[in-house]
């Protein structure tokens, strides 16, 4: 399973190509920018879990992309500068405009690396954000994501993908899903609306490598399936 996803804007080739093996042997998913343009294109899928930002780029900035994901996007995902600019007044307007770290060119790879799980772990701790294989569910947004496109799920959709999500593994029975779904809003939810929603829910969802994220149990429930075969 993916550790998480991270873009990676940087203009210097040999560096990106460097950052993105980096990465990607420690476990992440990486999409790689060489410019701004290329940036604002993988940024707007939403997705990422953060972001590694070169200051300066043939087409603009880091903390033009940094303001455009603060301000623009909403986006609370950390963001790493790592730039030859390491000087005091730099430093601090990266830091002022969102940024959550800077990281001084040329820079120690087990530090970087340290410094990228430190500022995830702590985000993950912070935001109610749930991850199987390519799937991102941003809980406090009502936001679902697959291989970085955001799903349109509707509201029943949300609610089954919230209790699933929150009991991964467990054996829950038909009758409780519908208890669960009656109980929130006072609607009464039938038997047969009930295998249409998860159907509709199966169906947006896709798969997670060779497998469904949902198990139907004959006769007794559904399972919450989110590990991947190796």
């Amino acid at each position: 399973m993916s550790r998480g996803k991270i873009i990676v804007v940087e203009d210097e080739r040999d560096i990106r190509e460097g950052l993105c093996e980096l990465l990607v042997k420690d476990g992440y998913d990486v999409t790689a920018c060489g410019s701004v343009q290329e940036a604002e294109r993988s940024i707007v899928g939403g997705g990422a879990d953060l972001y590694l930002l070169d200051v300066m780029l043939p087409d603009g900035s880091g903390f033009g992309l940094c303001e455009h994901i603060r301000d623009e996007l909403g986006s609370d995902v950390p963001i790493i500068f790592l730039t030859a600019l390491d000087d005091e007044d730099s430093v601090v307007k990266g830091l002022e405009m969102g940024g959550n770290d800077y990281l001084g060119k040329p820079f120690r790879k087990r530090e970087l690396m340290a410094r990228v799980g430190a500022h995830l772990n702590r985000y993950h701790k912070n935001n109610e954000t749930y991850r199987a294989g390519d799937l991102v569910y941003d809980k406090e947004a009502g936001r679902v994501f697959k291989c970085g496109q955001e799903l349109e799920l509707r509201r029943n959709e949300l609610k089954l993908l919230g209790f699933f999500t929150e009991n991964p593994g467990i054996l829950i029975p038909r009758q409780r899903l519908l208890e669960l779904m009656w109980d929130i809003d006072g609607e009464f939810v039938d038997d047969n609306t009930l295998s249409v929603e998860i159907s509709r829910l199966r169906k947006k969802l896709g798969r997670c490598k060779d497998k469904e994220y949902i198990d139907t149990v004959r006769g007794i429930g559904y399972r919450w399936n989110e590990r991947e075969d190796g």
